[in-house]
């Protein structure tokens, strides 16, 4: 698919990826090409995979929207003054603002790719021009599951959000407001999830892997309705976690160097991912940036052959501690690393996004997992821990502790007890990888205190890790407690989007 992906995107560059300056001021080029182009089969699956590159431009950013405002992640020259770092440090310390222009970047390559994805749905909506009903089916449910995706991420990071579910002119689009959360669970999240699981195949040949699935779709289902939160909506996530868990093509990887095999580049797609952003690193443009933002600053070519390697996502003391006080633990190299860089200086960095035989500067091979099966064995313990099963629970976990090498837990013998084990073992199986943000919102609903992200903050960035790093952020202005407010779990709406509009009054979320 790596392949066929490139050969697509030369004839659709020009078509379908186009920058706007707010998707509620232009008419993306895709809507005004879509009824002439979209009209065989051929070219519905050309328009699909540009989605496809879609959500891989827009992942390559996510981690400074996600993992770098949690507890796993800092920047790496906590001094400096460049611009870039001094951004990344706003969002990580809960003071962006709205005219934050990553932000405004990644809020418009998402609503970009939501227009592609409503340009291309109409052709695919009835078999006018595909003949073929499983061939139709697949079609619509990789966009719906894309759509679903990228609202799932919105609403999220940002709250309520604009639900644009057709293609759309200015003068229609500035009519349009924010709508709440619940409602877009609701009329876009959860019926498109629900269409994709229902019509996505079980599988593909190999050439065509990476493409949506029945697992994915239903996985990704059960995440919405866990970030839901309440009892029906933990009961229907159950019932599709044990779905997923049973589809055969799908399971821990097991056996020596298990861990750090899943994230192999010379072992994608392997049986433990569900679903993976796909790069192809070397000179076709179509690799990922992760390895040369993630390399340790100042390391030259120690880890890069070409390129200058950053240290943007680097791991917290807080979570190598973790690692380390257990020595038994698998996962640690895997996950990070040390340089030496002097005889008195040492640089951790992440690991698990690697690769040693990259030949372009910033195009890397690694995919990038948004959905594994380790991650849906964890989801399910931690809604035994909230149903009443909490003493049933262990035995999901220490599936992934097995793994690891460490003991067997004993039966929990409360929900608390219960949520503090999954939670403190999804921090460590799935670090680094974009899943820790959407944990800590969750904490607020599964240990009934919409504060517990907010307190976990606070206790790292002011207590634990203040002397080691957060007071040298930035030494003009370094993180302030009276940032870390439950209004600003959420990201301010880009301010652009607010002053383009002269129909209607856009709200800022409160604080910004």
């Amino acid at each position: 698919m790596k392949r066929y992906i490139k050969t697509l995107l030369i004839a659709l560059t020009t078509l379908i990826f186009t920058g706007c300056e707010g998707f509620l001021t232009e008419i993306p080029e895709s809507a005004l090409t879509s009824a002439d182009f979209y009209t065989t089969p051929i070219r519905i699956n050309q328009g699909v995979i540009g989605c496809y590159n879609g959500m891989a431009t827009i992942q390559q950013d996510e981690w400074m929207f996600t993992e770098l405002r949690s507890d796993n992640t800092w920047q790496d020259g906590t001094g400096s003054s460049a611009t870039a770092r001094i951004d990344q440090t706003d969002l990580a310390s809960f003071r962006s603002s709205p005219s934050l222009p990553l932000l405004q970047t990644y809020w418009y390559k998402t609503f970009q790719n939501i227009s592609n994805i409503n340009a291309v749905l109409p052709s695919v909506a009835d078999n006018k021009y595909i003949t073929i009903e499983t061939q139709r089916a697949q079609y619509e449910s990789e966009l719906l599951f894309m759509r679903a995706y990228h609202y799932y991420t919105l609403v999220n990071l940002f709250g309520d959000m604009f639900k644009i579910t057709k293609v759309i002119g200015p003068n229609e689009a500035k009519k349009i407001n924010r709508s709440p959360v619940i409602e877009i669970y609701n009329e876009i999240i959860i019926p498109d999830l629900i269409k994709a699981a229902a019509q996505a195949p079980p599988g593909y040949a190999d050439a065509e892997k990476g493409r949506i699935t029945k697992w994915a779709a239903k996985a990704m289902l059960a995440k919405a309705y866990m970030m839901m939160g309440g009892a029906q909506n933990l009961a229907l996530a159950k019932i599709l976690l044990e779905e997923v868990m049973a589809a055969t093509q799908h399971g821990l990887l097991t056996g020596a160097g298990a861990y750090a095999n899943i994230f192999s580049v010379s072992n994608e797609m392997n049986k433990e991912i569900i679903f993976a952003i796909r790069y192809k690193g070397g000179s076709l443009g179509i690799g990922s940036t992760f390895w040369s933002n993630f390399a340790p600053l100042g390391s030259a070519n120690q880890f890069l052959k070409l390129g200058t390697p950053l240290g943007y996502n680097a791991p917290t003391l807080e979570i190598r501690t973790l690692f380390e006080s257990n020595s038994t633990d698998t996962r640690k190299d895997a996950c990070y690393r040390v340089w030496v860089k002097s005889p008195t200086s040492s640089v951790p960095y992440i690991s698990k996004f690697m690769d040693s035989g990259m030949t372009q500067a910033l195009q890397a091979e690694n995919d990038w997992i948004i959905l594994r099966y380790a991650d849906i064995v964890l989801l399910y313990a931690e809604i035994l821990a909230q149903d009443g099963n909490h003493a049933s629970a262990h035995t999901y976990v220490n599936k992934i502790r097995s793994r690891a090498g460490l003991a067997d837990a004993s039966p929990y013998g409360s929900k608390i007890e219960a949520l503090d084990a999954v939670y403190a073992e999804r921090r460590l199986e799935l670090a680094f990888e974009n899943q820790r943000w959407f944990d800590l919102l969750r904490m607020g609903k599964s240990y009934d205190n919409p504060n517990k992200p907010l307190e976990i903050m606070i206790q790292h960035t002011f207590v634990t890790d203040w002397v080691n790093a957060y007071s040298k952020y930035n030494p003009i202005q370094p993180p302030e407690q009276r940032f870390y407010i439950k209004e600003r779990l959420i990201l301010p709406i880009p301010q652009t989007e607010i002053d383009t509009n002269n129909e209607i009054k856009i709200a800022q979320n409160e604080s910004y």
